[in-house]
């Protein structure tokens, strides 16, 4: 198995990566081919972006990607997304991953790794294994933003409010 940086020709295989793991419990989420990578190119594309990507007979069997972002004292990175494939789990494969990408980060200067994943799981309890720690400190917040439906866009465009007298 090689270990690598991931590099843009490595999406499609990723997202497909990406799409079968996380259409499996505990996530159970409905990602399209399309959609994983649209969110793969996201990360890949951002300022700081990097990534390493786990191929063996010409396939990517895993990956990590995220981005460093400069904080007041040195740089952090966000680890955005992780997986590998759901038939080469617990095979070693993914502590790898965090092992290479950890060394070349601390390489580039990074001095802190982050990242989300659900409570309780067996990604949180591997995290954990892998030298992660949970911080009592930080909290995820969120506020869902209620998406707009075309007829309302076309109410609100022709309200009172947007017309000019």
């Amino acid at each position: 198995m090689k270990l690598q940086p991931i590099e843009h020709c490595h999406l499609r295989e990723c997202a497909d990566v990406f799409t079968s793991v996380f259409s499996n419990p505990p996530w159970n989420e409905a990602w399209s081919q399309e959609i994983a990578l649209s969110r793969l190119k996201d990360c890949y594309d951002t300022p700081g972006s990097f990534g390493i990507v786990a191929i063996a007979e010409n396939k990517v069997f895993g990956f990590a990607i995220g981005y460093a972002e400069t904080w007041y004292e040195d740089k952090h990175f966000y680890l955005k997304e992780m997986c590998v494939q759901s038939t080469k789990q617990r095979s070693g494969i993914g502590t790898k991953i965090i092992d290479v990408l950890y060394q070349d980060l601390v390489s580039k200067g990074v001095s802190m790794i982050y990242l989300l994943t659900m409570r309780d799981s067996p990604a949180a309890a591997f995290y954990e294994k892998c030298g992660f720690s949970n911080r009592s400190r930080m909290t995820m917040m969120l506020k869902t933003a209620k998406v707009q439906s075309q007829v309302e866009t076309d109410i609100s465009e022709n309200s009172a409010f947007t017309s000019q007298e």
